[in-house]
């Protein structure tokens, strides 16, 4: 019986499980995380120790559980960069541009307790909110829950794109080369020019094989995306 009043009391909250579910893909069972993720602080309510109860606190939580997501990520996914190549994709991933559009994308700010009388609603209190979200949901679910659905939710909305599109690659891929003495080559094998567009087809060959391919605007832009397609390849194979 005590389990279950408290199982009740955590979960009837239909509008945020409503919300839950249609934007992250699970029922939540501690709705009054997800509460206090939306509470900003000029909306704080004090509890009965006089403690404002706002997100403030889940803030600072979910940052460094984004924090940990997205570094375990990149590590993973890029076994060849450098520890500071690491730290500026990870900046720019949580950065609070970033966060504020992820936020503005699931529509939190329509879920955001506010009291701001006259004021406009800047973007980053939506951004905080994400990471108050963030912290809402691993003391609900745990951490490698929370990890599924913020990878999910990156993924979403190409977040993880724009990744890729930071790393140079191509420097990358001749790094790699000198240091195991192998040719490397880019060969242009499609380009189309008129009415003011162009258009580049471009392969990469290692030791004369090709190891990858790409399209672009540019020369640059094939051959970053060539580059790319070898450098995943060269890390499956060493993995």
């Amino acid at each position: 019986m005590w389990f279950k009043r408290i199982f009740r009391k955590h979960s009837d909250n239909p509008r945020v499980s409503g919300y839950i579910q249609k934007h992250l893909g699970f029922v939540p069972q501690h709705a009054e995380y997800y509460q206090q993720a939306f509470r900003h602080s000029s909306a704080a309510v004090r509890d009965s120790k006089g403690i404002k109860n706002s997100n403030e606190r889940l803030e600072f939580l979910g940052d460094a559980v984004l924090d940990l997501i997205v570094a375990d990520y990149l590590y993973e996914k890029f076994p060849n960069l450098s520890e500071g190549e690491l730290t500026k994709m990870k900046a720019k991933v949580v950065s609070r541009k970033t966060l504020n559009a992820l936020g503005n994308r699931i529509k939190l700010d329509e879920q955001l307790e506010l009291n701001l009388g006259n004021q406009v609603l800047h973007q980053s209190i939506v951004g905080n909110a994400f990471e108050a979200l963030v912290g809402a949901i691993y003391l609900d679910q745990g951490f490698l829950f929370t990890q599924q659905v913020i990878l999910k939710l990156l993924k979403r909305y190409d977040v993880h794109k724009k990744v890729h599109l930071d790393v140079d690659f191509k420097s990358k891929l001749h790094e790699l080369c000198q240091k195991e003495k192998i040719s490397l080559h880019f060969e242009v094998v499609d380009e189309q020019q008129g009415a003011g567009k162009s258009h580049y087809g471009v392969v990469v060959k290692l030791n004369q094989e090709v190891w990858g391919s790409g399209t672009g605007k540019s020369k640059k832009s094939a051959e970053q995306s060539a580059a790319r397609q070898a450098c995943a390849r060269w890390e499956k194979r060493n993995q």
